[in-house]
């Protein structure tokens, strides 16, 4: 069973098209020649704090890490460059691989070639910066990649990576060698603070349409996978009986507030990544029971195939959406989302 929002071979088509028409660009803001030396003191223009070249450096460290703790199925071997719920992620999958081999198809690697960087202005810390990387398996979609360094001792980590989503458009962003403005959860200028927006976005997965009365939030292939599975899964509980007559299921997604990086776009909205985590419960009435014929990879991590109480599953997504600026009105856009099955329970 897979926990991306569609099949590679569906939604996740190849990147040359995704490129092409994803809109993605760092064309927006061209470098301005420098002025000649004042004959005066004058304060130095603002510049990235990061490189493009540092930025092109750190990638292939992320996806060798990722490579290697993959191979091994060890999280010590995600250090230095991988940390926060990217390791506690990985973690819980390899335990899930170690009851179920077919759950290491489901790891998703981001690739080691840097495609546009989003680099931060500011010189305080943390800083982050956002990387759009090719996806390390051949002809697939890209990941934007959260990046973060704690301290000026620190190296730059990434939290977590999400893949872009086809289908969508994309925001231009600033040259890498101009920079973007840091935009913390709390920002104000946009349609929304980014705070919100995760809670909305955690909100209408969890509850639909409902949650979003004012259709603040623009549709994207993550949520609708998300909620076809959910439906179809319904479907299939209560076969030949009532709807919910037999068992009930639903998805609850929360924010992870420890974990944020958000640059300001070329038109002044800005691009946000978070991490979700979520939690799929089947209900099962009193006298009822779900039982599979056949193992799947969840009753094999569970050790068991019929319940008669609960069926629960957990899960991990990042997630990187677009805001708008206040100015120029729009819909929030979820524009990237990558999901990993942390666990399975059943009574």
């Amino acid at each position: 069973m897979s926990t991306l929002p569609v099949g590679r071979r569906g939604l996740f088509l190849g990147a040359g098209s995704l490129l092409a028409t994803g809109l993605l660009a760092a064309c927006g803001s061209e470098p301005t020649p420098p002025a000649a030396p004042p004959t005066g003191k004058e304060l130095a223009e603002p510049a990235p704090a990061q490189t493009t070249g540092q930025i092109t450096a750190i990638v292939p460290e992320v996806n060798a890490a990722v490579a290697a703790a993959d191979k091994a199925l060890d999280p010590k071997k995600l250090g230095p460059r991988v940390s926060g719920s990217a390791v506690k992620f990985r973690t819980a999958a390899y335990e899930m691989i170690g009851r179920a081999k077919e759950w290491k198809e489901e790891l998703r690697v981001p690739g080691a070639k840097l495609l546009v960087p989003l680099t931060s202005l500011s010189e305080e810390f943390p800083r982050v910066s956002i990387a759009l990387v090719e996806d390390s398996a051949k002809e697939g979609v890209p990941y934007f990649l959260a990046l973060q360094q704690a301290d000026a001792k620190s190296g730059y980590t990434t939290w977590g990576w999400a893949q872009q989503a086809v289908g969508v458009e994309m925001p231009m962003v600033p040259d890498a060698a101009v920079g973007s403005e840091q935009v913390t959860a709390d920002a104000e200028g946009l349609v929304m603070t980014p705070k919100k927006a995760l809670e909305l976005y955690a909100a209408v997965l969890s509850n639909g349409a409902e949650s979003d009365p004012d259709g603040q939030l623009g549709a994207n292939p993550f949520q609708t996978a998300t909620h076809e599975r959910i439906q179809t899964e319904r479907k299939e509980l209560n076969a030949g009986v009532e709807k919910d007559e037999a068992a009930t299921i639903h998805e609850k997604f929360s924010v992870n507030t420890e974990e944020f990086v958000g640059l300001r776009t070329d038109d002044g909205g800005a691009i946000v990544m978070g991490t979700l985590t979520s939690s799929r419960k089947v209900a099962i009435k009193d006298g009822a029971k779900v039982s599979y014929a056949e193992d799947n990879a969840y009753t094999k991590v569970i050790g068991k195939k019929e319940f008669s109480s609960e069926f629960v599953r957990t899960y991990g997504t990042h997630v990187a959406m677009y805001l708008p600026s206040a100015d120029a009105g729009g819909k929030v856009q979820p524009i990237g989302a990558t999901q990993t099955a942390l666990g399975a329970s059943g009574k």
